[in-house]
């Protein structure tokens, strides 16, 4: 088992790979929101204020929350059911070969929710040609869907199967997410998609889960890609990566081990983030001791890679109020550069940030 040190320095490079180290103005990714999306292959994206900021804040100036959703806007970005399945955030060129290696156990995965309530499979084609045709003049809402959908067959989809279709069409290929409609996404319709050879696709997702969360173990790209693990390292023994034994792991990178991020390194995370993306079940521990379970459901304030605390934060018309809970008194280097990410949160929000410490609760996740 890897020591605290051990830890350490794997964190670090970690934080280097994953976006979060030194945060470089000169990087190809700087001011680049789709750059970012690109790098991590995927970003985990069901909560979007959060996840907005789990990429804007990898830039070396943080991108606005209205950047990110400009980016979604022009399709830049694109937002859809890709991975475990969960919402994910995803450039146009990783969208086909990321969905050809994970939609089939999605399916399957699905299937066992599915077939107990009666999901009748048969209906998709005509339910989806509905749908493109609908779609061909522009995004709509779900609820707007669920409008077309009822015309077309006499009668309204309940929410549960209306939802169901819909993820059937984002594995398809045949959606993803459209721009907001003020407080409503919308769906938009996809050009036809290059097609990708099963074993390639899943090939090209352990480069790109590697390349963006390196050093990792081939365990977590199954993980993270809804893969079997033997598929999983199969395809990372095919991907060209670099393998590293490291405190009784095997580990893998694209290429070199990263440069470890700067000591004192200190980041306001989600929980959601990129960062924890990973099979926690056999990872070391990123803290000496238990941490309150409220901290799971909000933001985590992160040092050097290891869990310093938990974080939350209330939006109010001008200005952001965060509240840290630390594990240990701060010195007065960490605290700096907590109030240091709490200004950069501001200029994401674009909100003057106020910063406290105290018990963090049931408020809004970081």
């Amino acid at each position: 088992m890897p020591t605290t040190s051990d830890m350490h320095a794997i964190q670090r490079a970690r934080l280097t790979s994953v976006g979060l180290g030194a945060l470089d103005p000169s990087s190809a990714d700087d001011g680049a929101v789709p750059g970012v999306v690109a790098r991590l292959g995927a970003v985990q994206s069901q909560e979007l204020h959060s996840s907005a900021w789990g990429v804007a804040q990898r830039l070396a100036t943080p991108a606005t929350l209205a950047e990110v959703q400009a980016a979604l806007a022009d399709g830049s970005v694109l937002r859809t059911h890709i991975l475990r399945p969960t919402w994910h955030y995803v450039v146009p060129e990783d969208l086909a070969p990321l969905m050809t290696a994970t939609a089939p156990r999605i399916r399957r995965l699905m299937a066992s929710a599915e077939r107990p309530r009666g999901f009748d499979y048969s209906l998709l084609p005509r339910r989806h040609a509905v749908l493109a045709d609908a779609l061909a003049h522009g995004p709509l809402t779900r609820k707007e869907i669920g409008v077309v959908l009822a015309e077309a067959e006499g009668a309204p989809l309940d929410s549960w199967h209306l939802g169901q279709v819909m993820m059937h069409a984002e594995l398809d290929l045949l959606v993803a997410s459209g721009p907001m409609r003020g407080k409503q996404a919308t769906y938009r319709l996809l050009p036809e998609q290059k097609a990708w050879d099963e074993d390639e696709a899943r090939i090209h997702l352990a480069r790109a889960y590697v390349r963006g969360h390196g050093p990792c173990r081939a365990d977590d790209v199954a993980w993270w890609g809804s893969l079997t693990k033997a598929a999983a390292r199969a395809a990372v023994a095919d991907a060209g990566l670099t393998r590293h034994e490291l405190s009784g792991m095997t580990l893998w990178t694209d290429g070199d081990l990263p440069e470890p991020a700067p000591a004192g390194t200190v980041r306001l995370l989600s929980v959601f983030d990129e960062f924890f993306c990973h099979d926690f079940k056999s990872w070391p521990a990123l803290t000496g001791d238990g941490v309150p379970s409220r901290w799971l459901y909000m933001g985590l304030v992160m040092l050097d890679g290891m869990l310093a605390g938990g974080w939350s934060r209330i939006l109010r018309a001008s200005t952001v109020e965060i509240t840290v809970e630390l594990t240990e008194e701060p010195t007065g280097a960490l605290w700096a550069a907590i109030e240091a990410e709490a200004a950069r949160y501001g200029e994401f929000c674009g909100l003057e940030p106020t910063l406290t410490r105290g018990t963090v609760g049931k408020g809004t996740i970081g």
